[in-house]
């Protein structure tokens, strides 16, 4: 059925991911080593996987239902122990110095943003809780190991949302939520976030995507941030004003990032173009079958998009050569 509103919303609630049961995608399964995306619903997220260390940065996906666990071996678990509502599974983000965090559009039509759900996972919350060899328990006035650290207890563990611009770089939109605060005069308000909460994202103008930041109270031993730097996501809502779903032309475009050749999915009688980011034709042509394979390896890495234009309808998507 067509659907003609001048408006409609979507919700990438992480569902299409096909996750073994009480398990979860963290990248070692896409690449043998290096940066690569996983896609849904007009987001891509950033992942990297260290094949050397076993270790990942960026976004996973879990539907790890353990919340009761705490430590380490534990980091793909949200504390509520299941997806936002009645869904399975989320989003688990852990946030490195050394990789970035960052999710954005597919589409460069560009939604507005309503917000998403958010909250600890079981790994950092109970670190908070009761802490452990690296972090301290909050609301305590020394370290881990023990140091007067001066925060006299009033700890706080912080997620920030930076809006990006279409150069991929901050644009100057941030929100903040506490995912624990005990800063409170009462003690009795203190809390640690256990359950999924909604972060309102309308303040937020991005055309591009979203950058994630974590910091803490807690950096006593000058290695930075003790408190594990892992937060869960789930649920992003969003809106696509003045446009009806068919404004668009089906286009998929992967594997996203490539070295080289790029296969284009869409009708035949597409006509496809890949540009760079200040406008220059790369690539430009016609389907001919539902497949289109594109032959890049010659260009420079960076940023690309790819358009696809047919009776009169369009879409877009970004692209990265590597």
């Amino acid at each position: 059925m067509l659907m003609t509103a001048s408006a409609f919303s979507q919700t990438a609630d992480m569902e299409s991911f096909i996750i073994l049961p009480d398990s979860a995608l963290f990248g070692a399964e896409q690449v043998t080593d290096g940066d690569t995306t996983y896609t849904q619903d007009f987001w891509s997220f950033e992942n990297n996987w260290n094949a050397s260390w076993s270790s990942f940065a960026g976004f996973a996906f879990s539907n790890i239902t353990d919340n009761t666990t705490p430590g380490y071996g534990n980091q793909f678990s949200a504390i509520p122990g299941s997806g936002n509502g009645s869904s399975s599974n989320y989003a688990i983000c852990y946030i490195s110095g050394f990789n970035n965090n960052r999710i954005f559009y597919d589409d460069l039509i560009g939604p507005d943003m309503m917000g998403a759900y958010v909250t600890n996972t079981t790994y950092a919350y109970y670190s908070m809780l009761n802490g452990d060899s690296f972090a301290k328990k909050f609301g305590e006035d020394t370290s881990a190991t023990g140091v007067i650290d001066g925060t006299n207890g009033e700890d706080w563990f912080l997620l920030t949302v930076y809006a990006l611009g279409g150069d991929s770089l901050h644009n100057g939109d941030s929100v903040n939520f506490y995912l624990a605060d005990y800063r409170f005069s009462d003690d009795a308000l203190d809390y640690i976030i256990d359950e999924w909460t909604f972060l309102d994202l309308t303040s937020v103008h991005s055309g591009f995507g979203f950058d994630f930041a974590l910091s803490s109270s807690d950096t006593t031993g000058g290695f930075g941030m003790n408190t594990p730097a892992y937060f869960a996501l789930d649920d992003l809502d969003f809106m696509f004003s003045g446009l009806t779903k068919n404004d668009a032309v089906k286009l998929s475009v992967y594997p996203n990032p490539t070295a080289g050749d790029v296969f284009v999915k869409t009708e035949p009688g597409t006509n496809l173009q890949v540009l760079d980011m200040l406008g220059r034709i790369v690539y430009s042509g016609i389907s001919d079958s539902h497949l289109t394979t594109i032959t890049l390896d010659e260009c420079p890495s960076g940023l690309y998009v790819v358009t696809a234009e047919r009776n009169g309808l369009a879409s877009s998507q970004r692209l990265v050569i590597r």
